[in-house]
């Protein structure tokens, strides 16, 4: 009988082993692949406070961005810069692979090849059954990520929306900017993006797509969009597919059970991105499973500490950027233009650069909703569509 089980080596499910593992407790981390970081499903942008934050190497680095290019369906653009928002684009396997080892180095034990099939909840524990037989122990943590296979019979529910993501890393020409691309025929729901980086000393590029419907087919038009402005070939290789989440599962925490970042649908609901929130649900769970362990209080009573720690930090990051999106996906084509034509000439980005944060993004929404003209397009919007309807 362990402490803990820990369903997954993502960044989430590795610091919150290192963190638990480093109280003294028997932990075991069960990662279904055979390597640790691999395949990766992430553009791999990280706000660079977070380095600081969860003592993360600077050698995990590719390059800084401090600006993005967003172009409309028509083929308008702007460019929005800012010293104060800084992300890394980092290697998302290095970093995988960083984090375990980690939790190995503070006494946990990660085993790859490890795919779990079954979880199940006892009166004495969890019992955890897959490719490597059972393993019981006192607490599980669910890290495996956008997969939910789990959660209709713990207890825990589905997130109430959801976007399709594709996504590839390729040889690419150097560019300037994160390059983001919008249009309901582009990416319905969502949008398109191209980051440069360079591994090695050669330029690369992450390329993706989330949209609410066919992700895959969609990515290849994008990607050979991309590719043809660029004068090189399209990529041949297929993207990895990927459901993403957009909100929280309706409970994070049962007996013996609490889940983490991505399967807790704890991601921003503006862009989809869970390395931060990844990070900060782990470490957080950490600190509660731990109490709980020490007092032997492991009933959803005792583990609803858990989702009150996060909603306590994350909460009203959430809610505002799940309104934001919910307005942002109900917007035509036209009304983006409209929106890029007033940043250029009403102030909008001077606001946006004052408020913009990378890893957090309420008080950026808050402000672009407080401004009148902002409002005036989304409301025009809306009554078009409404109107339509």
């Amino acid at each position: 009988m362990h402490d803990i089980v820990i369903i997954g080596a993502g960044p989430a499910g590795s610091m919150a082993a290192e963190r638990l593992a480093a109280r003294g407790l028997d932990v075991v981390v069960l990662e279904e692949h055979e390597e640790i970081g691999a395949p990766v499903h992430c553009t791999g942008l990280l706000g660079e406070e977070a380095f600081a934050e969860f003592d993360l190497p600077a050698s995990l680095i590719f390059a800084r961005a401090s600006a993005a290019s967003f172009w409309t369906a028509s083929g308008q653009s702007i460019r929005i810069d800012s010293d104060r928002v800084r992300a890394a684009i980092i290697d998302r396997g290095e970093l995988d692979r960083h984090l375990a080892e980690r939790a190995a180095s503070a006494g946990a034990s990660v085993r790859v090849g490890q795919r779990v099939a079954r979880v199940a909840v006892h009166s004495d524990g969890v019992s955890v059954t897959g490719a490597g037989g059972e393993v019981r122990a006192r607490i599980c943590v669910l890290a495996c990520g956008a997969n939910y296979r789990f959660h209709r019979t713990l207890g825990l529910g589905l997130p109430a929306a959801h976007l399709l993501s594709a996504q590839l890393e390729i040889g690419f020409p150097a560019a300037p900017d994160i390059e983001v691309r919008l249009g309901r025929d582009v990416a319905p729901e969502g949008f398109a993006w191209m980051v440069p980086f360079e591994r090695a000393g050669m330029a690369r590029a992450r390329i993706g797509l989330m949209s609410k419907s066919s992700a895959g087919p969609r990515f290849e038009r994008f990607a050979s969009a991309l590719a043809s402005r660029a004068g090189v070939s399209a990529p041949a290789q297929a993207p990895r597919l990927k459901m993403l989440p957009l909100g929280p599962v309706p409970r994070t925490y049962a007996d013996r059970v609490v889940a983490i970042g991505d399967a807790a649908g704890l991601v921003k609901p503006t862009t989809g991105g869970g390395i931060y929130y990844g990070l900060l649900s782990g470490t957080i769970a950490a600190d509660v499973i731990g109490r709980a362990l020490e007092t032997g209080q492991t009933d959803a009573s005792a583990l609803r500490a858990y989702e009150l720690g996060w909603r306590s930090r994350l909460g009203s990051e959430i809610q505002a950027g799940l309104r934001f999106r919910r307005i942002a996906s109900g917007m035509s084509d036209a009304s983006m233009d409209a929106l890029v034509t007033l940043a250029r000439v009403d102030g909008v980005v001077p606001l946006l650069k004052e408020h913009a944060s990378f890893n957090w993004h309420r008080k950026a929404a808050i402000a672009l909703l407080g401004h009148p003209a902002f409002r005036r397009i989304v409301f025009k919007s809306w009554a078009r569509s409404a109107g339509s309807a």
